[in-house]
């Protein structure tokens, strides 16, 4: 292994090559030198330089490096930089700064001011120190990031849930075109959270007309993954139209079983609007459970002025509090149920023998009404409340795999095993949909599997040298056995490496090498040219 981590130039024999167009597969070589593709296919070996290390693959599979669209990796890409969840999974390249929020941040941001990152000697003040400091700790992967409209509006509007006036959105406006001269690639709105569910059309027209005169992209956490499905559609839709900018929907799902079998309507909206000019599309991640914040069962206006102004309304003895239970319940029961509820993590050390049940199991325990035992969760955390939520049909996600222009994501984080518990997607996205919806379910052909982990988001982003194996391009690379490859792990035991994936290079250096990471940290921080 120490020939192949120090090599310069790679000479990589008996491959069967996906190129990551969707294309099928040629049997070749690959040769790479200082970071780059040289040459693909039949390579001649009398344009191999000596001193390259040759390795034969022995018909291992050959793909670019997988793109994540959307990831939370940015919040942990610093205290983490070895990124093995990342690159265990084939991803080369992250995207960050999803659903309406970044580790750049606001000013106000409390991620710059984490003592975790101050022992660390990193601090930043802005999105571009933030940039700085990712390059600063060299991750293992390549970081693309987005600028939260969120981020944004807490800026100009502070914690408050009004509309901004003319003024305030003229500041909005000018900060998001800063935001792009800084080698963003576009912006990221959280429409079901705090601060972004008190957006209208017009203010996020506003914010996105900047992203769409540097041609970026606008990804979406919709308004409603639930009853209002369409409706939340249709406003990312309207926004596209109204400022021009190139869209993208988060995490496509239908939550809740009365709202299962509307997804293929969904596209249906999607390729109507394509139809008419409009460049909107979506993504996907192959699981049927989402993992979010337990606040999200909250109604909006407990949330108007806040999370932490919140606590308070949901306390013992609060006038509103029998209020909220209630409409929280209903909020709830159209999305599942409290029993498809679990939770995650929480704050409070007393509380920690709840993580791993639901929400009604810990209500019974507890002997209280579930929507009760919710309210008194976040009252004692402080709202910092992680959940997984069961409530997906894999119809849907299958309609939606099938979809020419969607592609697949993480909707993950870069962690550890001693932070606790995790969705299984931030550690088996990848190989979950090689292992099982290409190879056993055959929802996908490999090709066209690859072309949407790899050339499919890159163009999304428009990070034009990466997602195929093309001479010329940066030597982003997975080795992978078609046979063997597949996700590990599980909702109680998410921390299981996926098996298949030999090797993955990261700017022509190898990251991971007989499946196991090799402390090489050759990724750079990508900025929108």
């Amino acid at each position: 292994m120490k020939a192949i981590k120090t090599a310069q130039c790679l000479f990589l024999q008996n491959l069967k090559i996906y190129d990551g167009t969707g294309a099928p597969p040629v049997s070749g070589d690959i040769l790479i030198c200082d970071g780059k593709i040289v040459a693909v296919g039949r390579v001649d070996t009398s344009v191999v330089p000596v001193e390259a290390v040759k390795h034969d693959c022995n018909g291992l599979c050959a793909s670019p490096g997988f793109i994540d669209i959307h990831s939370h990796s940015d919040s942990g890409i610093i205290l983490h930089p070895e990124a093995e969840c990342l690159i265990k999974q084939g991803i080369t390249t992250s995207v960050g700064g999803n659903c309406g929020g970044s580790a750049g941040g606001a000013p106000s941001s409390a991620h710059r001011h984490s003592e975790k990152y101050l022992a660390l000697g990193v601090c930043w003040e802005d999105f571009q120190g933030f940039l700085g400091a990712v390059e600063q700790v060299g991750p293992a992967v390549n970081l693309a990031m987005l600028f939260g409209h969120g981020d944004i509006r807490v800026q100009v509007l502070g914690s408050s849930g009004r509309q901004p006036t003319p003024e305030e959105k003229q500041k909005m406006l000018a900060i998001s075109r800063t935001l792009m001269q800084t080698g963003a690639f576009g912006i990221s709105s959280g429409l079901e959270y705090v601060p972004g569910r008190f957006a209208d059309v017009d203010e996020l027209v506003n914010v996105s007309r900047p992203v769409a005169e540097r041609d970026g992209i606008h990804t979406m956490h919709m308004r409603s993954e639930g009853p209002e499905l369409f409706e939340a559609v249709q406003e990312a839709i309207e926004i596209t139209e109204k400022s021009g900018v190139r869209f993208e929907i988060s995490h496509l799902k239908a939550v809740g079983e009365d709202n299962w079998g509307k997804l293929p309507k969904v596209l249906e909206m999607l390729d109507e609007a394509n139809a008419r000019g409009l460049d909107i599309s979506a993504d996907v991640y192959p699981y049927l459970a989402s993992s979010t914040e337990l606040a999200i069962v909250l109604p909006d206006w407990v949330l108007e002025e806040g999370k932490a102004a919140a606590v308070g309304l949901l306390a013992e003895g609060s006038p509103v509090r029998e209020r909220i239970a209630a409409e929280s319940h209903v909020r709830t029961e159209k999305q599942g149920g409290w029993d498809k509820i679990v939770v995650t993590s929480v704050r409070t050390p007393e509380d920690k023998w709840m993580e791993g049940l639901n929400v009604e199991e810990i209500a019974l325990r507890m002997g209280r009404a579930p929507q009760e035992t919710a309210l008194d969760i976040l009252v004692s955390n402080e709202m910092r409340v992680s959940i997984i939520r069961h409530s997906m049909s894999e119809d849907d996600l299958v309609a939606a795999m099938k979809h020419p222009r969607v592609c697949f994501a993480t909707d993950g984080h870069v962690a550890t095993a001693a932070e606790g518990s995790i969705h299984p997607r931030s550690i088996g996205t990848y190989p979950r949909v090689l292992g099982r919806y290409v190879r056993e379910k055959g929802v996908l052909t490999m090709e066209e599997a690859i072309r949407k982990l790899t050339s499919l988001p890159a163009s999304k982003m428009k990070i034009c040298d990466r997602g195929l194996l093309k001479p010329g391009l940066a030597a982003d690379v997975v080795f992978f056995d078609r046979d063997t490859i597949a996700d590990k792990g599980t909702y109680a035991n998410p921390w299981q490496f996926p098996s298949g994936i030999f090797g993955v290079l990261v700017n022509g250096r190898p990251v991971v090498w007989e499946g196991e990471a090799t402390g090489v940290r050759p990724g750079k921080v990508l900025r929108k040219r």
